[in-house]
């Protein structure tokens, strides 16, 4: 018969294990490499997949192949929610196509942080031991600090956050698979300020510190501003890319007001920008540069009430533009319970291209395992099946531009979150081709 001494003894031995498997609970709940999607969903979604994308069955699908995919992925600091829902559409696309016949991808997943340039630049050097010929990569590869060792690792890197930032060009093995943020939206954006405020006329810019790669952006914006017939305010305040603290930059605007400020953060960032810049009481017409469930949160109820404006490629996950998109849409809200972001649409968008690259190398007689080979498929032909464009029984398009590796084309606006919704205020293209008032 136990005693009340072995019963203590017991329960001393079983707490910790029922410690660690509450912790180990927690960990899976929260995504941390359960996508939650059953085998059932990936059977059905996988089947739909191979529709949508018009493939055939077979071993032309890729399913003999086992494909190390790196990710260089910001999972803490404040863009971290970003991050994740990377990873989550990163893993929803592998299991959909190893369940559609195609290769087993199998995802390491490192973290970059805010991006951080010490951990972008350890897990550039993890990802090259390990071997891996392709990655989906973020923030213009880390702000930079992944670049060198992208090309001499020869790592194919597609990057949907940041995409082709002018300090990335030169780098071979680097693709932007988004718009330039902000710079390609900046045409489009300021004629729809010139527009909505015609008596506008200074635009000044509140954003991150990119150390060397400040000036050439600079240069860039400043110059597009100049295009469009308004005047740069002198104004250009950079934080880190992890703060969240704005005072002395606020106090700085405040003193040189602009009627057009972009505000250039990521992430949580403009929130939490948004909320102090009203409690300082800047009056300027802010522009944001993306916008997500996290900014949202930070503002603590301001962009609900006041809302923010936002110039992007934004993906509306409740309005899917095509077969894909909606394919994709539904997927990630039944596997994860809540809406996919544009992080999510971009990273799922680039699994999808890693696989069609696997195909074509496979289709050539090639090995899928080596990056040069998977380089010169998409050299050879830069088109892929996109979640953006398109219409309701069309997928869309993303075209690799081969001088800029940006994208050639990409539907991008000028948004306005508020209460909740998202509406359109003008489309256009890359450089504001296209240009019209939504409504």
């Amino acid at each position: 018969m136990p005693t009340l001494r072995s019963d203590r003894r017991r329960r001393r031995l079983i707490a910790p294990l029922m410690a660690a498997l509450a912790a180990a609970a927690s960990l899976t709940a929260c995504g941390s490499g359960d996508t939650g999607v059953s085998a059932a969903d990936a059977k059905t979604q996988a089947a739909d997949l191979v529709k949508v994308l018009k493939l055939q069955d077979g071993a032309a699908l890729g399913g003999d192949v086992t494909f190390k995919l790196g990710a260089a992925l910001t999972l803490s600091g404040p863009s971290a929610g970003n991050g994740q829902s990377m990873r989550n559409a990163i893993e929803l696309a592998a299991k959909q196509i190893k369940a559609a016949g195609g290769p087993t991808i199998d995802p390491s997943v490192k973290d970059i942080k805010g991006p951080d340039p010490v951990a972008a630049k350890q897990a550039a050097s993890e990802l090259a031991s390990e071997g891996v010929p392709a990655k989906i990569t973020s923030m213009g590869d880390g702000l930079g600090a992944m670049l060198a060792d992208t090309d001499k690792n020869k790592i194919l890197s597609l990057d949907g956050v940041g995409g082709a930032q002018v300090f990335t060009r030169g780098t071979q093995y680097f693709y932007g698979t988004r718009e330039v943020a902000p710079s390609d939206a900046v045409p489009g954006a300021l004629e729809w300020f010139k527009r909505a405020h015609p008596q506008g006329r200074t635009v000044g810019l509140a954003g991150v510190d990119l150390g060397a790669a400040n000036a050439a952006i600079k240069a860039d914006m400043t110059r597009k501003f100049a295009a469009a017939g308004l005047t740069f305010n002198g104004l250009w305040e950079t934080v880190a890319p992890s703060s969240q603290d704005f005072a002395s930059m606020i106090a700085k605007i405040k003193k040189n007001p602009p009627d057009l400020l972009w505000v250039a953060f990521s992430g949580a960032s403009p929130g939490a920008f948004a909320a102090q810049a009203k409690a300082a009481g800047i009056k300027s017409e802010l522009l944001g540069i993306e916008f997500t469930q996290e900014a949202v949160k930070a503002s603590k109820g301001v962009l609900d009430s006041d809302g923010l404006k936002f110039a992007m490629d934004y993906f509306d996950p409740s309005a899917p533009s095509n077969p894909l998109a909606k394919l994709f849409a539904d997927a990630y809200k039944k596997a994860y319970g809540q809406p996919a972001d544009f992080y999510a649409a971009n990273a799922y968008e680039e699994t999808l291209m890693v696989w069609d690259l696997i195909r074509r190398v496979k289709a050539a007689g090639g090995d899928p395992g080596d990056s040069a080979q998977l380089k010169a498929a998409l050299e050879k032909d830069p088109q892929f099946a996109s979640v953006y464009g398109g219409d309701a029984a069309t997928v869309g398009t993303l075209k690799i531009d081969l001088k800029t590796h940006g994208v050639a084309s990409r539907p991008m606006g000028v948004f306005e979150y508020k209460d909740g919704n998202v509406k359109a205020l003008a489309t256009y293209d890359v450089d504001g081709r296209g240009f019209r008032l939504a409504g």
